[in-house]
């Protein structure tokens, strides 16, 4: 089959970040179909580059975490508008599979369906227009209108519809019940995170021996609120054993890091590829995934939850829904209410009082990442979804 991948952030390991999508177009290649992917980049030319079995067009349009909301929003129509231009000359294309964010990805799928009748698969990583709207940056109720009927009309017009979590799903279905909606979450690369070992360097480097670390590597934006980090650095100020890490990038940074002055329990990292997370994580014992408490933002998938599994490590978040749930049932982690963050180190207090109690915990989570979320379990279900299209294994 001709595959013909659309996602505005596709990244490589060499890169950093979420790499899901470069796990799909190599899983479809070696399967023995034609991929190629259309995504954006920080630049004033398009290229294209070959990755092992797959091709990727880098359209030039610029885009950073920092960019005002109108900036934003140029930036996804530029890239929408490159993009369908661009799927005119890439033809023979069987199927599209649109990734979103952001929504207007969507436009490509339905431009390629009416102008050149290709069906399209929708994959939804986070509920759109629902999560700028419950952050309060989409306020006119003009544009909240408007992108709530295009979420409708995208949905509808998908031959099937991708969801990360099954609080994703769940979503979908109560506005569009008759679309077949699927979960992939995302993936816990047990190749490159399952046999870590630490990294004594680095552990000497930061003054990390005797000590427990929590580790946050992702984004550090607005729908991630690091305030609440901050709030609990400060409660654990009585237990110098417990030290944080944060590695990362967004347009929040500079903010948090003003917050954290003072704070010598707490580290800030340049942020890195996919190998210098591996590194801050070999040094680890637990790492901690925030959300600014909107109910939305729970339905989410975060990319270091995976992470945190595969290489196995406690997982501490601070958001209700299905993540909560599952690290509960596997006994691999613990919330806390964000509100309270004088709670936390009586939280953790079981963890840090017992070492053998945290290992089997870690234990567990290198577990759950491998029988439940590897990138070979998640792409298996990939390859049943190609199959309806295909009629053949892929």
């Amino acid at each position: 089959m001709n595959i013909l991948i659309i996602h505005q952030y596709f990244r490589t390991p060499e890169e950093g970040g979420a790499i899901r999508s470069y796990h799909i177009a190599e899983h479809l290649s070696r399967s023995g179909h034609n991929v190629k992917v259309i995504t954006a980049y920080n630049s004033s030319r398009y290229y294209i580059e070959r990755l092992g079995n797959f091709e990727v067009h880098y359209l030039p349009v610029y885009y950073t975490n920092h960019l005002s909301f109108w900036s934003r929003i140029h930036a996804f129509w530029l890239f929408t508008f490159y993009a369908m231009r661009l799927m005119k000359k890439l033809r023979p294309t069987d199927v599209n599979y649109i990734i979103s964010t952001p929504l207007t990805t969507g436009l490509v799928g339905l431009y390629g369906k009416k102008r050149f009748g290709i069906p399209y698969i929708f994959e939804v990583g986070d509920l759109w227009p629902e999560a700028p709207i419950q952050l309060n940056v989409l306020k006119n109720i003009f544009l909240k209108r408007l992108a709530r009927r295009l979420e409708y009309i995208v949905y509808r017009n998908a031959r099937m519809i991708i969801g990360l979590s099954v609080d994703i799903k769940t979503a979908i279905e109560s506005k569009v019940p008759d679309r077949k909606v699927e979960v992939i979450t995302n993936m816990a690369d047990i190749e490159m995170f399952g046999n870590v070992k630490r990294d004594e360097a680095l552990t000497s480097e930061l003054g990390l021996e005797g000590k427990f670390v929590i580790a946050y590597t992702g984004t550090v934006g607005l729908a991630n609120h690091l305030e609440y980090l901050i709030a609990v650095a400060r409660a654990c100020i009585a237990h110098p054993e417990i030290v944080f890490l944060v590695m990362g990038a967004g347009a929040q940074l500079d903010r948090i890091k003003q917050q954290a002055e003072g704070l010598e329990n707490i580290t800030f990292i340049e942020p890195g590829n996919k190998e210098k997370v591996k590194r801050v994580l070999s040094v680890s014992d637990a790492i901690y995934i925030s959300f600014r408490k909107v109910p939305v933002l729970a339905s989410g998938c975060p990319n270091k939850l995976f992470d945190g599994l595969a290489v196995g490590r406690l997982i501490i978040i601070n958001f209700q829904g299905w993540v909560k749930t599952l690290i509960e049932d596997h006994n691999c982690g613990f919330y806390y209410d964000p509100d309270r963050p004088e709670d936390f180190p009586e939280k953790l207090k079981a963890w840090l009082s017992d070492s053998k109690y945290l290992e089997e915990c870690q234990k567990r989570s290198r577990t759950l990442a491998r029988e439940q979320f590897s990138v070979e379990k998640q792409m298996e279900k990939l390859s049943r979804i190609f199959e309806q299209f295909s009629g053949q294994a892929v």
